[in-house]
């Protein structure tokens, strides 16, 4: 039987007015839960009734553990009510971190305590008297979604037409979540997430587990731009309350205004599509911000010169989109026979400023030779050696760490060189020994980088053997790299010289090549195809352009 089927059948007969049973969030309880749905209330009329259920845990404020105690406006709100869960849960995870991060690091075990009490008293009270549509705010969807999989298990149905879930949450217990293994509840089921939400992509993606839109054969997925709450600005508040009234009046068998019967049209609806990364947030207030991008510069180079290459980049992810942070090196450079000779534009730019180098190194050869430094370079047979490495990545990963989070690295030739050196030293480190900053708790495994993407512009691979063995196997880190074919460094940047090309440092790396040399793409089309590409995917793995 299919679900459509199912729920036509199993919709209770219209009484005269709807009932709507709702389920507060953490740290929550009736009265502030009554005034959250005043829209949602709004939207269905004076023909349905709210009730509301309350978990029996009362919640208390623990530092180091909930991200702030309850604010004055909710206290307030609350009307003297205590502060309610509904139910407790433990880790396996041994940091020192706010519980947010560990419900989101899929890494992390997580264990629910008393959680048949809360569904036992979701499921008495829908039997004791019939009810239209569920409600779960925030951690009130756990327990709906744990009702359905103790009723999945028993081969049962839910006794009610419809849910509704705003701020949806996954169940974290394997114990739980594996009743939705082998088959998904037969339940018309609306899932409300805001992109802005520190909780949206732990929403739809789980931590690794199946998302709570998964477990439902007739999942309806709304979004709306805000943030951890329900709707608010309007006219597109009003517009999703509305949507989400006549849905669950459908499920309900009572008709819409157009005589629309089809209970499961949604199902031919496109589901939004599941972020690949949290949204752009304040860690501290959680508030959206600005794409933070920290660029490098490359070789006998400075930030002046850098601000310049990176303009047509900086104009296709928006201006006022984002936030650059330009370094250079800290190694002083100076021509000699052999090396790149800096062009008259780059000295302009430069504006006299001393050129650096991220390192310096040396190359000594098979067979000595008069050959200049660059030739020296070039054969595979020479040994080249870099110098202070591990100091000029701690400095490198010190001033990430104090001045991030950034989201994007943009890299130029030896400055993604650099890049390399630093993602292959943190991808061999404990995250949990940095220092506790609360965005360091972001970071789950030692191959999660504390930025999102890595951006390589004419970048090349690493030559010096002691430091090879830092790409054994390949990094997950989302990569794209950009070459030019005119570039004299084409061919020994996508060589590897023995080793392996630096694209296969990475497990997927996006890849786009052009027809100028050593430099940041500049001719059209070719140019605006390629920062448009680069931007889209910025953007994509950033928790979406913004509006």
């Amino acid at each position: 039987m299919g679900s459509e089927e199912l729920v036509q059948q199993d919709a209770p007969r219209v009484r005269g007015r709807l009932q709507v049973l709702v389920l507060h969030g953490r740290q929550s309880n009736a009265n502030l839960a009554n005034f959250q749905i005043s829209g949602l209330k709004t939207a269905f009329g004076k023909d349905t009734d709210f009730e509301f259920l309350e978990g029996d845990v009362t919640w208390a404020y623990r530092p180091g553990v909930d991200l702030h105690d309850a604010d004055p406006m909710s206290v307030n709100l609350s009307k003297g009510k205590d502060f309610k869960v509904w139910f407790n849960h433990t880790t396996d995870d041994p940091r020192e971190r706010p519980d947010l991060y560990k419900q989101q690091d899929p890494g992390v075990c997580v264990s629910y305590e008393g959680v048949e009490g809360a569904v036992d008293a979701l499921l008495q009270r829908v039997t004791q008297e019939p009810v239209d549509a569920v409600v779960g705010l925030f951690e009130g969807c756990i327990v709906v979604h744990l009702a359905a999989a103790r009723l999945l298990l028993d081969g049962a149905t839910l006794p009610w037409p419809v849910s509704v879930f705003f701020g949806d949450l996954p169940i974290r217990d394997a114990r739980w979540a594996s009743a939705f293994d082998n088959a998904k509840a037969k339940h018309a089921s609306i899932h409300v997430f805001g992109r802005n939400d520190e909780y949206y992509h732990y929403g739809r993606r789980a931590a690794g587990m199946m998302a709570p839109e998964d477990y439902y054969e007739a999942p309806l997925v709304l979004e709306h731009v805000e943030g951890h709450r329900l709707p608010q600005l309007q006219p597109e508040a009003g517009a999703l309350y509305t949507r989400v009234a006549r849905e669950v009046r459908n499920c309900c068998g009572r008709l819409v205004q157009d005589g629309t019967s089809d209970l499961h049209r949604w199902l031919r609806t496109s589901r939004p599509l599941k972020p690949l990364s949290p949204p752009l947030l304040e860690m501290e207030l959680m508030v959206p911000r600005k794409l933070r991008v920290l660029a490098l510069t490359g070789g006998h180079s400075c930030t002046e010169v850098l601000r310049f290459q990176c303009a047509n980049l900086q104009q296709a992810l928006g201006r006022d989109a984002c936030e650059w942070t330009y370094i250079e090196g800290t190694e002083d450079w100076n021509w000699f026979e052999g090396e790149p000779i800096v062009s008259d534009m780059e000295k302009t730019l430069a504006k006299g400023a001393q050129l650096k180098n991220w390192y310096m190194d040396s190359i000594t050869e098979a067979t000595p030779t008069e050959k200049p430094n660059r030739e020296k370079q070039f054969d595979p047979a020479s040994r080249v050696v870099y110098h202070k490495i591990p100091e000029k990545v701690e400095k490198l990963k010190e001033l990430i760490f104090e001045e991030g989070p950034f989201d994007v690295v943009v890299a130029f030739s030896q400055g993604c060189i650099m890049m390399h050196l630093l993602i292959g030293h943190l991808r061999k480190e404990d995250p949990s020994a940095q220092k506790a900053k609360r965005w360091h708790h972001t970071r789950n495994s030692p191959e999660e980088m504390p930025w999102r993407l890595s951006v390589f512009f004419n970048g090349m691979h690493i030559r010096d053997q002691d430091y090879m063995h830092l790409f054994e196997t390949p990094s997950p880190h989302p990569t794209v790299h950009i070459f030019g074919k005119a570039d004299e460094f084409y061919d020994y940047g996508r060589d590897g010289f023995g080793y392996k090309p630096q694209e296969e440092y990475y497990e997927d790396p996006l890849i786009f090549t052009h027809e100028e040399g050593h430099n940041f793409p500049t001719q059209p089309p070719r140019s605006r195809q390629i920062y448009s590409r680069v931007a889209s995917e910025v953007w994509r793995r950033c928790g979406g352009r913004p509006p």
